[in-house]
């Protein structure tokens, strides 16, 4: 989960108006953020260049040559501690599928059936979960709809102490390398013991199939360094 004050994120999107609409909602849902705005593949990696965000919003249909997926590809390559949430209209599940591999923790539909459910979908992210659309989850998971699973630690599943700081750097979308560094470990360390563990408490085969079922069961991962995480061992 997020603290509270401090949240800096980034609203990737060419569109000026659906741009300043997504700046009202996310000022509903967290007012103490501090919130920049970029139009462009361009303006977006100036943007990372001159600051840390702790999250950024991707709109993956830019106008021009260069997507909302090469800004989430250029994050990933710099190794950006930032949670990247894809925006889009489209709803094919191998779109997410890939996005969700290059490094996305999250997918929100902008054409969603009313403000009220895409606040939901904003909330959910807030809270440190993942929100994927239901074309990807099926039946019983975060789909668009006005009521949502209640969130589930990650604790209360046996995922405490390093094991819960790897899930989240997972969730992150880093690679095993720019993990074992956050963690001074060996990434050989990350690779054989803490992925596969993971793949195992989840009955999950490979990293895009984690996160589809951190969202399916509303999973909220405490934040490295964070009160839970600490007192989780």
């Amino acid at each position: 989960m997020f603290e509270p004050n401090g949240l800096s994120i980034l609203i990737l999107e060419d569109q000026g108006l659906v741009r300043a609409g997504m700046r009202a909602l996310v000022q509903i849902c967290e007012p103490k953020a501090q919130i920049a705005e970029a139009a462009s593949y361009e303006e977006a990696v100036a943007k990372f260049a001159a600051q840390r965000f702790d999250l950024a919003f991707l709109d993956i249909d830019l106008k021009g040559e260069q997507t909302g997926l090469d800004v989430l590809k250029h994050m990933r390559d710099q190794e950006l501690d930032t949670r990247a949430i894809m925006l889009s209209g489209r709803d094919e599940k191998e779109v997410v599928m890939a996005c969700i591999a290059a490094g996305a923790s999250g997918y929100i539909l902008k054409d969603m059936e009313n403000d009220g459910v895409f606040r939901q979908a904003l909330d959910t992210v807030f809270q440190g979960q993942v929100f994927l659309p239901a074309t990807v989850l099926g039946r019983g998971g975060f789909s668009p709809r006005p009521s949502a699973p209640a969130s589930v630690s990650a604790e209360s599943l046996g995922v405490k102490g390093r094991t819960a700081e790897v899930l989240y750097y997972l969730c992150q979308g880093l690679p095993n390398k720019a993990i074992a560094n956050r963690m001074g470990l060996e990434e050989g360390t990350i690779r054989r013991d803490y992925v596969p563990k993971l793949f195992r408490l989840f009955r999950v085969a490979r990293r895009t199939e984690l996160l589809v079922e951190i969202a399916r069961r509303g999973v909220s991962i405490p934040t490295p360094g964070s009160e839970a995480e600490l007192t989780a061992g």
